[in-house]
């Protein structure tokens, strides 16, 4: 694995050929990004696909065939190589290979483009279907950022949801990991102060459309991250339950977890994404720091 670093006046990244995952997010020698820790959560910023979050009973279905597939997919668990770079940008890929093609029968191009401007870094996928065959995905941002800056706790920070409008709320199945789509209700709350029992029931998952932003703030100072995207339909904020750790995740994702219902079929699952042969996807957010 090779780490590269990043930097100009405001900020300092660090990002790692493994996975092509953020690894440091610095302001002012004060390090943002969780740095992981196994007693809570080992990973900082995973890179989410071929999947979003879990299937059920593990596997899916497409031509017939059953795929066996791990939670949150393998991208985050495969060397990158790093294909371009300049001082403010770094372009990483990968392709698919036998080990893939036997869990995930699709000839793929995932590139992550992660852009280093001013206090804010973007952070670019683009998926590239290099079959002759429909393909099938989903992709996920799941970075982790510290909430205990500055003498802050946990519980002096809140998460802010803008614009502040109704959106879909999809409960999570705690014990199987999967989605419970038939108790999906709208949800007027866009502020949420942070706690451990906002967590007890997994991640808080909603629905999103157009420009949205979620902001991580305190009550104690001024530190704050803002991750924010267009036209993702997907978002998750996390932490661990009843562990104590000291970090929240805010995820978009163009994918999500398989519904507890689900007949396993990837053509037909919730949220998946398609791409028609040679065709490519791209999506974007940036989190912004201050």
């Amino acid at each position: 694995m090779t780490i590269t670093n990043m930097k100009n006046q405001q900020l300092q990244v660090k990002i790692n050929t493994f996975g092509a995952e953020l690894q440091s997010l610095k302001k002012d020698g004060i390090e943002y990004l969780w740095q992981g820790d196994a007693t809570f959560w080992g990973r900082q910023a995973p890179v989410l696909f071929p999947i979003v979050g879990k299937l059920k009973d593990g596997h899916y279905v497409y031509n017939d065939e059953t795929y066996t597939l791990g939670g949150h997919g393998f991208a985050r668990d495969k060397a990158f190589e790093m294909i371009d770079s300049s001082e403010h940008e770094v372009v990483y890929e990968l392709r698919a290979d036998k080990e893939t093609l036997q869990v995930y029968p699709f000839d793929f191009r995932l590139r992550i483009k992660y852009t280093l401007v001013g206090n804010q870094l973007s952070v670019k996928w683009e998926v590239k279907n290099q079959g002759q065959d429909e393909m099938f995905f989903g992709i996920g941002a799941h970075p982790a950022f510290n909430v205990t800056l500055e003498n802050a706790t946990f519980e002096d920070y809140q998460l802010t949801i803008s614009p502040e409008i109704s959106r879909p709320f999809i409960p999570i199945n705690v014990s199987t990991g999967t989605l419970e789509l038939s108790k999906k209700y709208k949800r007027d709350d866009n502020v949420f102060k942070v706690s451990r029992d906002l967590f007890k029931s997994d991640a808080l998952i909603f629905e999103t459309v157009g420009e949205t932003e979620v902001l991580l703030s305190n009550t104690i100072n001024a530190r704050s991250v803002k991750v924010s995207w267009k036209d993702m339909p997907f978002v998750g904020l996390w932490s661990t339950y009843p562990n104590e750790a000291p970090f929240v995740c805010i995820e978009p994702w163009c994918g999500i977890a398989d519904d507890v219902n689900t007949d396993g079929d990837l053509t037909t699952k919730f949220g998946i994404n398609s791409l028609a042969a040679k065709k490519k996807f791209s999506a974007t957010y940036t989190i912004t720091i201050n």
